[in-house]
């Protein structure tokens, strides 16, 4: 399993690659990325054929995993053959491509090696376009025009594998096997790395590489395959593909204690979500495109809680050592911006719901910036800029170093809220008033405060902190943060303003005339009344931080609004299934003693009961990749992050805390 916990933060390195007649080869290992004869017809011949592709492509949920990425080559071809048999297929197929790469290539190495390919340029474009920055962890790109997740996992594939192998689930129907030469990259082709394999695929998975070599045959039979020898392609004399043979050769996933897994369970075809802000939009849109029909309650109108206010900005906050925290906010930031930027300008008016504008950061935390300003030739989610450069970005004079984010945007919340739930597969029943729920013998029951009942194979609470209102939940350490918004109409010099401004508070550039800027921060105070002291204290963080932009405080040009935000004490959302408190306390008591023990026990929750909420003041940023978070383990596919950030998300974390103190909650 991945932990990161307090080491230093690094990008990931690039390789060092130079170029032969237009071909990509590592100096490193020296070999290169794909056949000096036609890289294509070699993609096609060894890993297409040789995996059985076309016998597993017309599976409703098809999951490839393919260890070095490399330039892509191989996905794409998949990709493109997939798409072409969209005739054969059920309307709602599903494709899922996780690819492992510890050494990414950059966006400028990734075009040149595409120039080499205009007949998938159409794949190629889009591939370009989201290409992940060199950030460590798991990326995940979803093109939900033609229903398929591509995972890049920008790490070691043996760590990442068995990540996901500690998860206890079969994801996988093909391998493709695609690292550089055996013998240049032994680590690429271990026993360890077979056994991962076994661990994650399903009944009847098949592989496919290149290589014969006799090390990676002996290797995968040992961990369960059969193996075939067929001709190789180009100067190759032979390849391998083949099977796994029986699921009880399979080696047992590692020991870690699953007390935050989902137990197994049939993927659900009906779901009722209660909540209609950010936490309950990007939940339902998750389960609807994934083919799950859906029904959103939500007590008043959609966004009138926590996230009903004017403006917010995608943000994120880097730091010099890796940390739950710090590895969330990142990921999270990553996948939200990736986003927005698809849907501003189409399903987004820009300008009104939102503007891609980035922000700038300014901080007291020389160490901080000083520490990052050694990743600037790499291309990463953040720049350090000087003053100057900083306060031509922004528009205004700054007289400080500022980190500043390009790809960031101010979003309007109810707007996202809206989009993400304008799905055929999504019903939205509004001012339902709060709702009432128990478990049956098939799912959820789900009354409403009109008389009203609704059913789902599972229910997700969306609820923020009326979480604490209903029995199954009320043991979660929720608190409510008052934040009050001030509004106040552009000026000359605001309006000069190109990017976000971020200090302790925010200042977007502004939306149809006005600025959103704040927020005040009121733990346990839960009072919506406006405060002129509020707005005063709003308006004097932002000339402090921010001299040479003015705002008028007359009264008369002041107004704003109240809402109340959801968190946890750990400042982390809950996301994850609902474990039943009495069961789980009694099934791992053993932890009090030994905090690392490894106790084979599902976990007990409460079955089809799941959870999505303290997003606090970053529902934006948070809330798509939670809700992808939670989804994927509803559905069994493969997770969007490391395990160590499930854990640190599940909601029974508190419980096991609470045991390994040994104060059980």
């Amino acid at each position: 399993m991945i932990n990161r916990d307090n080491n230093p933060w690094r990008p990931t390195p690039a390789p060092d690659i130079e170029w032969r007649e237009g071909i990509p080869v590592s100096r490193e290992f020296d070999d290169v990325y794909y056949s000096t004869d036609n890289g294509i017809a070699e993609s096609r011949y060894v890993f297409l054929e040789g995996s059985q592709f076309l016998a597993h492509s017309r599976e409703r949920k098809l999951a490839i995993a393919e260890t070095g990425f490399g330039t892509g080559l191989n996905c794409l071809v998949a990709l493109d053959a997939w798409l072409g048999q969209s005739d054969q297929r059920a309307p709602d197929s599903r494709l899922h491509y996780v690819g492992f790469e510890s050494q990414p290539l950059t966006k400028a190495q990734l075009q040149l090696a595409w120039e080499k390919w205009p007949t998938l340029s159409h794949l190629a474009t889009r591939l370009i376009q989201d290409w992940p920055q060199a950030t460590p962890g798991c990326h995940r790109l979803y093109w939900s025009d033609w229903n398929i997740t591509l995972d890049l996992w920008w790490d070691d594939a043996q760590q990442a594998m068995n990540d996901l192998a500690s998860r206890r689930q079969r994801y996988f129907n093909i391998w493709l096997l695609d690292g550089f030469t055996p013998a240049r990259n032994k680590s690429a082709w271990s026993p360890s790395i077979f056994s991962s394999m076994a661990a994650l695929s399903q009944t009847g998975a098949t592989f496919a590489t290149f290589t014969a070599a006799g090390d990676v045959r002996r290797g995968l039979t040992s961990a369960g395959f059969t193996v075939h020898k067929r001709p190789g392609f180009g100067v190759k004399r032979e390849a391998l593909w083949g099977q796994l043979a029986t699921l009880n050769k399979t080696p047992k996933a590692s020991g870690v204690t699953p007390w935050d897994l989902t137990p197994k369970m049939i993927p659900p075809k009906t779901a009722v979500i209660i909540g209609g802000g950010l936490a309950g939009s990007f939940a339902a849109r998750a389960l609807a495109e994934r083919g799950v029909d859906v029904t959103v309650l939500e007590a008043n109108a959609v966004a009138s809680g926590g996230s009903s206010n004017l403006q917010g900005i995608t943000y994120t906050r880097p730091s010099r050592r890796h940390g739950v925290l710090a590895d969330f906010a990142l990921a999270s930031y990553q996948i939200a911006t990736r986003l927005y930027n698809q849907l501003l300008g189409t399903t987004l008016v820009e300008g009104v719901d939102g503007q891609r504008c980035g922000y700038l950061q300014v901080t007291e935390d020389s160490e901080t910036l000083d520490y990052l300003k050694q990743f600037a030739h790499y291309d990463l989610p953040f720049q350090v800029l000087d003053a100057k450069k900083a306060s031509q970005e922004l528009g205004a004079s700054l007289t400080q170093d500022a980190l500043f984010f390009p790809d960031a945007s101010w979003l309007h919340p109810a707007a996202v809220c809206r989009e993400r739930l304008s799905h055929s597969r999504i019903e939205l029943r509004e001012f339902c008033g709060n709702c009432d729920f128990l478990a049956d013998t098939t799912g959820w029951q789900v009354n409403d405060n009109l008389g009203n009942r609704y059913h789902g194979d599972i229910l997700v609470l969306a609820t923020a902190n009326q979480l604490n209102a209903a029995s199954e939940t009320a043991w979660l350490p929720l608190q409510t943060i008052r934040g009050q918004t001030t509004h106040v109409p552009a000026t000359e010099s605001s309006s000069e303003l190109r990017t976000a401004f971020c200090h302790e508070g925010y200042l977007p550039p502004h939306r149809l005339g006005v600025h959103c800027l704040g927020a005040t921060y009121g733990p346990q105070d839960t009072a919506l009344d406006e405060r002129r002291a509020d707005h005063m204290t709003n308006l004097t963080k932002l000339a402090s931080a921010l001299p040479s932009v003015n705002f008028p405080t007359t009264e008369a040009n002041i107004s704003g609004h109240v809402a109340l935000r959801c968190t946890t004490t750990d400042y982390l959302p809950v996301v994850g299934p609902v474990p039943n408190k009495l069961g789980f306390n009694a099934c791992y008591a053993g932890l009090k003693a030994q905090k690392t023990r490894f106790i084979d026990q599902a976990c007990p929750t409460l079955p089809g009961l799941f959870v999505l909420a303290g997003l606090g003041s970053r529902g934006l940023t948070a809330g798509p990749l939670a809700a992808e978070i939670l989804v994927s383990d509803i559905m069994a596919e493969p997770s969007p992050v490391p395990r160590y950030l499930q854990q640190a998300l599940a909601p029974a974390r508190f419980l096991r805390r609470g045991i390994v103190r040994g104060r059980p909650l």
